[in-house]
């Protein structure tokens, strides 16, 4: 018996980004999390309304022998230009999509989409063993780092393929903010399956409420023309990070990563120039 749907403002994170969400559209083909796909997310910044500040694109490649390959392509607004960056990376096809080697360049744009001198990075990283070495622009590195582990973009791919209630909590350490910062003690796990109202136009109605004598009426927020979806929600907390809520649909297709402030909203139509 399918479950009845709520509305959005009924799920905190989801609340959170209201706005971010009116035109959402949820998409209705069909899609295979652990093959070859293409997803590509608005980037929103939410302080009393929904403002886009950037993009993010993500593609998936079968390599074979076990391996992925990751696409990455990311560019968000920052003091009066933007930050752009490209990643490709090999990943192994396990749970944390674990990267293996990694190629990196980032640099900073001014207002005019000029690149600002001194800003552009360029690096190579692989894993050997419970260690990352960095090489490039920026110079090299040795970091040691707790297994197992993966990079906040590696986590856009594995909850895809998460199982639902029956999973038990992932944990790892998180090497976040461009090879930078190795933040351990993450967990990821599922935490519940509900089905809330998507898209359509907000309306208010009003909703009787009867008293002893006679009843009140209050304004109560609807949606018309919204499409009732089945989601899944996975958390991630751990050391050095905010909360993190991925938001899954049926079909495995990651919809919403929301997380203070910041929240990605799934597009496919985000734009943005993604060459460094």
């Amino acid at each position: 018996m399918p479950q009845p749907s709520g509305q959005v403002t009924d799920h905190f994170s989801l609340a959170h980004f209201e706005r971010a969400l009116d035109k959402f559209s949820p998409p209705t083909g069909p899609f295979d999390a652990t093959g070859a796909w293409r997803n590509t997310y608005e980037l929103f910044m939410c302080i009393g309304g929904a403002t886009r500040v950037g993009s993010l694109s993500i593609e998936r490649a079968i390599l074979g022998g076990g391996l992925v390959g990751l696409g990455v392509r990311y560019e968000k607004r920052a003091a009066g230009g933007s930050l752009v960056c490209r990643a490709d990376l090999t990943c192994a096809d396990d749970v944390l999509c674990t990267p293996l080697s990694w190629e990196l360049e980032s640099v900073v744009l001014d207002a005019a989409g000029k690149p600002i001198e001194d800003t552009r990075l360029a690096e190579s990283a692989s894993v050997k063993g419970p260690m990352i070495e960095v090489s490039g622009s920026g110079g090299a590195r040795r970091t040691p780092l707790p297994l197992p582990f993966t990079l906040h973009w590696s986590l856009f791919d594995a909850v895809q393929r998460l199982g639902r209630q029956d999973t038990a909590e992932t944990r790892f350490t998180l090497v976040d903010r461009l090879n930078n910062q190795v933040k351990p003690g993450q967990t990821l796990a599922f935490r519940k399956e509900t089905c809330v109202d998507l898209g359509g136009t907000r309306v208010w109605e009003e909703e009787r409420v009867p008293l002893e004598v006679g009843a009140v009426f209050r304004p109560v927020e609807t949606r018309e023309g919204a499409t009732p979806t089945t989601l899944w929600a996975y958390e991630q907390f751990g050391q050095g990070i905010l909360p993190i809520v991925y938001w899954v649909d049926q079909q495995g297709r990651l919809l919403f990563v929301l997380s203070g402030l910041i929240g990605y909203v799934l597009t496919p139509e985000a734009a943005g120039d993604d060459r460094p």
